[in-house]
């Protein structure tokens, strides 16, 4: 954008510069030009005129006898043949008049070799304009580019040295402390129930997020979570904390029925329970609100080809 715009701003300049070179020369070109014309047109019909007025003398003064015969024939061939050659510059000039009056501009070689001399002048012109941009172009942009570079650098170097590195255990730590304080702080009991569970400290995540059941039962994100922590932390074959988790699931769709990680989640929990046809049931329903030929719409449609069959699906 700064080129065309340097280039809408210049080129009236690079026009103002280029003009003299051919309005002025044309100017004085054509006037001296005419006004010699019009000076040896002049000269040679006052010639021709006074070539005419002597012949007509000489006739008058061999009738009178003031010449003999050959006298008269001699001075009357030297002025006839004077009077053609006048007569014949004048018909020159009168055709190139009317050659320049039809063709317009043609000009002589001289005026073309003019004519590109001014063309190659008005190119070399055009060539500095689009090169000098284009320099003026790169130093305003790299100064911009070095100064963004520097702020950007600046900046970086500010927010690292204004973020410290986050340590989970710490930040744990801190929370705790805060839950200690305000144990009914609904955020803070979920935010600790993700914490937990990212370290992978399944039992304060289980206690954390059935706290946040416990404050808000309408919480359709802390019921799936207790649920989903329950499932991960579940012995095999303890069917108590499978339909636990069930039952929470169903809490959860009942605020969120198409939501498909919960209709998957909730059919871990019953083919934990033995329930294949209803696993069957809601994965089934997970796979229809999941997007057509999606990575988890294939997961679970290759879950459910294995059910079908007999294999172990994966969960």
């Amino acid at each position: 954008m700064f080129l065309i715009y340097a280039g809408l701003f210049l080129i009236p300049v690079v026009i103002a510069l280029i003009m003299p070179f051919w309005i002025k020369k044309d100017r004085k070109s054509v006037t001296r030009n005419h006004a010699s014309e019009e000076e040896d047109e002049t000269n040679l019909k006052i010639e021709k005129q006074t070539l005419l007025a002597t012949l007509s003398d000489l006739d008058l003064d061999h009738a009178q006898g003031k010449y003999s015969p050959e006298d008269f024939r001699r001075l009357k061939t030297s002025i006839e043949h004077q009077l053609l050659t006048v007569l014949e510059v004048l018909e020159r000039k009168k055709i190139k008049e009317v050659a320049m009056t039809d063709i317009g501009s043609t000009a002589p070689s001289s005026a073309m070799m003019k004519v590109e001399h001014r063309l190659i002048l008005s190119f070399l012109i055009g060539i500095l304009f689009v090169a000098g941009t284009a320099e003026i172009r790169s130093l305003v942009y790299g100064k911009i580019q070095r100064s963004q570079q520097a702020s950007n650098e600046e900046g970086t170097r500010e927010a690292g040295e204004m973020v410290p590195p986050v340590n989970p255990i710490e930040m744990v730590a801190r929370l705790e402390k805060k839950l200690k304080e305000n144990p009914n702080d609904l955020q803070g009991q979920m935010m600790a129930g993700r914490s937990y569970a990212t370290l992978q400290r399944w039992d304060d995540a289980k206690n954390a997020w059935k706290k946040a059941v416990e404050l808000d039962r309408r919480n359709e994100v802390a019921q799936f979570n207790y649920a989903d922590v329950l499932l991960k932390s579940a012995k095999p074959g303890d069917s108590a904390v499978y339909q636990e988790a069930l039952e929470h699931l169903n809490i959860a769709l009942m605020i969120v029925p198409r939501e498909p990680v919960v209709l998957w989640t909730k059919g871990i929990a019953l083919l934990n329970l033995g329930k294949n046809m209803e696993t069957d049931q809601v994965w089934t329903e997970a796979y229809q609100y999941l997007p057509p030929g999606s990575k988890d719409a294939e997961f679970v449609k290759q879950a459910l080809q294995n059910l079908r069959s007999g294999k172990t699906p994966a969960n």
